[in-house]
């Protein structure tokens, strides 16, 4: 891992990965295009709002995603690495590395406006992540890491007041979301 000065002044990490020679290989991202590196870094996102978005509405939703954001955090701490292999390794290092204008630039916009079409644009774009995954080292990994967090968000606390009081308790229609990433990611 290298550490270099980055741009407004943050540090930025990059892994770099040495063959068994001791050769250097290229990053997963520097093997992929610009819009791939993106559906690949958004994967997980989207399989988070697409669980939320199953059944709940408004605050459960806002709720739900936020745990899939501790999540992350949770995976970013870890000492030597997230557990999940090298993609998620590579995404979380990204993460640390984003300034703000980064993260806008990384952001997918949805062409529907209305919740079942955003639901079907969600589904897609997981399934192209898990197919740009596929050949790469972590492959599984990173699936296990999205399947592991959108069962977390899953399993949120909603209901009551203001968050307070609420039940953890996955509804059918969570179930049936679950099942539907499951398949999609191969597991």
């Amino acid at each position: 891992m290298a550490v270099n000065p980055g741009r407004n002044g943050r540090i930025e990490f990059s892994i770099a990965i040495l063959s068994s020679k001791g050769e250097m290989e290229m990053t997963i991202k520097e093997q992929l295009t610009p819009e791939q590196w993106k559906v690949l870094f958004n994967g997980p996102n989207a399989a988070s709002t697409y669980i939320a978005t199953a059944s709940g509405g408004g605050f459960e939703v806002f709720s739900e995603v936020f745990s899939a954001s501790k999540f992350m955090q949770e995976s970013m701490v870890k000492t030597g690495g997230s557990g999940y292999g090298e993609i998620v390794d590579e995404i979380l290092t990204s993460m640390k590395g984003l300034t703000l204008n980064d993260a806008r630039g990384m952001v997918i916009k949805y062409q529907a406006t209305d919740p079942a079409s955003i639901r079907i644009e969600l589904k897609q774009l997981i399934t192209e992540a898990a197919t740009i995954a596929a050949p790469f080292p972590g492959a599984e990994g990173y699936k296990k890491w999205i399947l592991e967090m959108v069962n977390k968000v899953a399993e949120t606390r909603t209901g009551g007041i203001l968050g307070f009081g609420g039940t953890s308790i996955v509804d059918e229609k969570e179930k049936a979301a679950l099942d539907e990433l499951k398949l999609i990611l191969g597991q």
